[in-house]
């Protein structure tokens, strides 16, 4: 049986442990240092990023309504995302104390004019104590790429 004052101190961890968590919450980060504008109806491609975040983010920008067209062919693009996607899982303190197996995310963006190699646009996002990470990573970045195409 566990002692009283221990079981306090262990549920004052818990506590702290659960409020840094929550705290952490979700900060985003536009870069917008070009002139160039992206174009309603531009010709999106995506490259393929490690750990399928691209097809969570190609899911995301038909979700969002934002107003591109993605396609398959680099070729036929006037612009390419590419990106880096980062999941860190659930330590088994977190498990443990608090019951919780929800994820770290963090994910990074950039648009690219083809013809111009300039870089438009750019987005990082990181989600803490996600339930579902990766699609909210990628929502997150949809959003901000439809306000930066809708001029917001």
């Amino acid at each position: 049986m566990i002692q009283p004052r221990r079981k306090r101190a262990l549920m004052g961890f818990g506590l702290a442990l659960f409020l840094v968590t929550v705290a952490a919450g979700q900060d985003g980060k536009s870069v917008d240092q070009s002139n160039r504008a992206i174009e309603r109806s531009s010709k999106v491609y995506i490259a393929p990023i490690e750990g399928g975040f691209d097809t969570f983010l190609a899911a995301a920008i038909i979700k969002k309504q934002v107003p591109v067209v993605v396609v398959t062919d680099r070729a036929k693009a006037e612009y390419e995302i590419s990106g880096i996607a980062n999941t860190e899982r659930a330590g088994w303190a977190k498990m443990l104390f608090m019951g919780v197996d929800n994820s770290n995310d963090m994910a990074s963006i950039k648009v690219v004019y083809l013809k111009g190699d300039e870089v438009v646009y750019g987005y990082s996002v990181k989600k803490g104590n996600s339930y579902r990470g990766k699609q909210s990573a990628a929502e997150a970045c949809a959003k901000h790429l439809k306000e930066k195409i809708e001029g917001k």
